[in-house]
């Protein structure tokens, strides 16, 4: 009778989003990163546009001057925190694929997260109607993160899973 460590299988681990195909990275790799980002690219620009012109109506019975000092550093907030959101996902990204989780880790984190966002949704619903006209920066944030996460070759989750197949 074959012991139980030589009938595992030592395919590729399923991880969130990519599935097996982060294994050989063909297209149906591509289409479940590209099903996954796309949409929320979609979202939160369509939510960026949205409070973009929350803020241009509640400053347009400004004077001229002010007006377009507001709209000057409501341009210079949303391009900074874009790129900030782009940098610190970049960086995020280069630390956990440092530390490289399991693809049993990363399941547990992706389970862990799905539970507490709903909790993290309804506690920032008053603040964010409150603060719409100014939120477009936040938005821009989520954008830089989202095109950055599009741009990864590798994501972490997968550093990980791949260390894992290296070990069997």
């Amino acid at each position: 009778m074959a012991s139980r460590v030589s009938s595992e299988s030592a395919g590729p681990a399923k991880l969130p989003i990519v599935g097996t195909t982060w294994y050989r990275r063909g297209p149906s790799y591509w289409l479940r990163r590209t099903a996954f980002t796309v949409p929320l690219l979609i979202v939160m620009g369509l939510m960026f546009g949205v409070t973009l012109d929350v803020f241009l109506k509640a400053v347009g019975g400004l004077s001229d001057g002010w007006r377009h000092i507001s709209y000057a550093l409501q341009a210079v907030a949303s391009t900074g925190a874009a790129g900030w959101g782009w940098a610190y996902y970049r960086r995020k990204a280069r630390e956990a694929r440092a530390r490289a989780a399991s693809p049993a880790e990363t399941w547990r984190r992706h389970d862990s997260a799905q539970r507490r966002a709903p909790g993290l949704a309804s506690a920032g619903r008053l603040p964010a109607l409150l603060l719409m006209p100014f939120m477009a920066p936040v938005f821009a944030w989520i954008l830089g993160m989202l095109i950055a996460m599009a741009c990864l070759r590798e994501l972490p989750s997968e550093a990980g899973a791949r260390k894992a197949l290296n070990r069997t």
